[in-house]
């Protein structure tokens, strides 16, 4: 009879609203409310929306991929404003190759010289934060 291979493990943070895990393979597994993703950029920008805190130490791997374009939809507002869009002009399928051709390579940037999450949150917001987004969206007319 085979055993079965079943991956372990390790929980590096958990509060009643964010949960992260370590999976076998070291990558960081993040549920944060009903929202899941082992995608860094994007859970981070997450917890930022969201007001996350006491989070910012865990130790990240700078060397993961990570999708620009799931990050960049949260931090230019995310489903409150991409949902029914109220100050935008249309919908992120039909804009988010504009965020991503102009902070993608940012965000990736950002990632490469982070050791924490806390140094990712803090690129963001210094790099990426919601008056340079919308800027950049009243440049390309994007916002109403």
């Amino acid at each position: 009879m085979k055993k079965r291979n079943v991956e372990s493990k390790t929980i590096v943070y958990d509060n009643n609203f964010v949960t992260i895990t370590k999976e076998t393979n070291q990558e960081l597994f993040f549920e944060i409310g009903d929202i899941v993703t082992t995608d860094v950029a994007e859970a981070v920008a997450i917890m930022i929306v969201k007001g996350s805190s006491g989070i910012w130490d865990v130790l990240i791997d700078n060397t993961v991929e990570v999708d620009p374009e799931r990050c960049l939809y949260w931090l230019s507002g995310g489903q409150k404003e991409w949902f029914m869009p109220e100050h935008y002009n249309t919908i992120w399928s039909n804009c988010y190759l504009e965020f991503q051709e102009e902070f993608g390579f940012m965000v990736v940037d950002i990632i490469r010289k982070s050791k924490t999450l806390g140094d990712v949150r803090s690129g963001f917001i210094k790099y990426l934060n919601l008056p340079i987004l919308y800027d950049f969206a009243i440049s390309r007319n994007l916002i109403k």
